[in-house]
């Protein structure tokens, strides 16, 4: 199992929509989602996401699965950066 940390622009949805409502790739394993230290969300769940607003997540996927994950996520519009372990 390997790991990929991805900044998830979040601008615009409700709570995690544009996490729930993005498509994953196979092989995802487990995905944790974490608002990111500083950040300016303090707004009521009814209400959106205003621009500029991201969050951290943190995604496990088998090992067999790993680059064909990466590209996947890399392809995104929502997904700001790309990060791994290696």
């Amino acid at each position: 199992m390997k790991k990929i940390f991805l900044e998830l622009d979040v601008s615009g949805t409700l709570g995690d929509a544009a996490w729930n409502d993005m498509e994953t790739p196979k092989g995802l394993i487990k995905a944790d989602l974490h608002k990111p230290q500083g950040s300016l969300c303090d707004h009521s769940q009814k209400t959106a996401h205003t621009d500029g607003e991201w969050r951290e997540v943190t995604v496990q996927v088998e090992d067999a699965c790993f680059e064909d994950a990466i590209a996947f996520y890399r392809s995104l519009n929502r997904v700001l950066a790309v990060e791994t372990e290696e």
